[in-house]
């Protein structure tokens, strides 16, 4: 699985230099001379030359890793320092491990925003024009040595204007988790396992959970597998992955069913036919036949003192002036079928530059998992 996922990346062995590398450590020293003294002498040329770089190597800029660096990283990430919950409230942070999924889930470049296209990390680099911005942005905002470097040309084009498919954080995960169900060897159950921020961040943590991950998307489970493999290998610990979907598939003695379900028609993942947002076209299709076919599962397969958690919020697509609305009603669905909601966790999301959000009290940006018993 290695092997055809740096094949998926480009990764040709030329360019992989040693177990965790960017794939231009070559050309470190010709980018240690484009100083912002070289920029201000010459903007044009010098984003020009650095331009060149990129494009004729034609790597993404992430993070990349042999088998060993993988393994070598879960267990890092196992032991790493993050922010619990504290108040009802995740501040920012807890971004350990993005970078292990970013690598393992390459599809994730290929989902789509409604209405935008796809618009991922990998189409902007693409994108001769974006990766000049996001070079521009390097030079203009950065301060000290190595602006040009990868890891801070990802940064740049994150900046870069657009939205795009994100993941969820795996100490986030781990937070959360471990906030909703302290109990040894629990069972968790992830109706929505996505790209492995949740199978990671709850297989870190001390509490040895026993985690069950769905998902109908064939190549994103073929990911969670190999992701699932890796964790058992670094800290020993057994998960099970199921290539279903959470409208049908049952669980059984659940202690914490915890996830963050597709927001209706916001993303496109894939067209199999198994997807929500494919089977459902309307908004009342989508609730009859993917919400509450799912929650009813989770309450029958949930232990009586059991907890629900999910991770929505309400939204808007591109082009579109009033916003969809879902938390209300999936709170109203869950209450029906017998759950209580019993607390709001407020997680903590970066916003651009100039948007202050270290302080609740202040234009900040976050999103509820809205906790519930039976």
């Amino acid at each position: 699985m290695i092997e055809e996922l740096l094949s998926t990346w480009n990764i040709k062995p030329e360019y992989r230099f040693g177990d965790v590398f960017s794939g231009y450590e070559d050309h470190y020293e010709e980018l240690d001379k484009f100083t912002k003294e070289k920029y201000d002498a010459n903007p044009e040329k010098t984003i020009d030359d650095v331009f060149s770089i990129y494009r004729s190597r034609g790597i993404v800029p992430i993070v990349y890793y042999s088998e060993d660096g993988l393994i070598s990283a879960i267990k890092d990430f196992s032991t790493a320092k993050y922010h619990g919950v504290q108040g009802n409230v995740i501040g920012l942070g807890n971004n350990v491990g993005q970078r292990i999924n970013r690598f393992l889930f390459p599809n994730m470049m290929t989902a789509e925003p409604k209405g935008r296209g796809s618009n991922s990390l990998k189409d902007r680099f693409f994108d001769d024009r974006k990766l000049k911005r996001a070079i521009r942005i390097c030079f203009e905002f950065r301060q000290g040595d190595k602006l040009v470097y990868p890891n801070l040309i990802r940064t740049a084009l994150e900046l870069v204007t657009g939205e795009n498919v994100t993941n969820f954080k795996a100490q986030n995960a781990r937070a959360i988790v471990e906030h909703l169900c302290p109990v040894l060897w629990g069972r968790v159950y992830d109706y929505s396992a996505g790209y492995g921020g949740r199978l990671l961040g709850i297989s870190g943590s001390n509490m040895r959970y026993n985690y069950i991950g769905v998902d109908p998307n064939t190549e994103t489970v073929k990911y969670l597998n190999y992701l699932n493999s890796l964790i058992y290998q670094a800290v020993g610990v057994k998960n099970e992955i199921v290539c279903a979907t959470s409208e049908e598939y049952q669980p059984e003695e659940i202690d914490c069913a915890f996830s963050s379900p597709p927001y209706f028609n916001l993303e496109k993942y894939t067209d199999e036919p198994t997807q929500c947002m494919v089977r459902y076209q309307s908004l009342n299709s989508w609730f009859e036949g993917y919400v509450e076919p799912t929650l009813q599962n989770i309450y029958r397969g949930l232990n009586n003192d059991g907890i629900f958690a999910t991770n929505i919020a309400d939204y808007k697509t591109y082009g579109q002036k009033e916003p969809i609305k879902i938390v209300d009603r999936t709170i109203q669905n869950a209450t029906r079928i017998g759950f209580k909601h019993i607390q709001t966790i407020k997680m903590m999301l970066t916003t651009r530059p100039g948007v202050g959000n270290d302080r609740l009290e202040k234009h900040t940006k976050w999103e509820g998992v809205y906790v519930f018993k039976k």
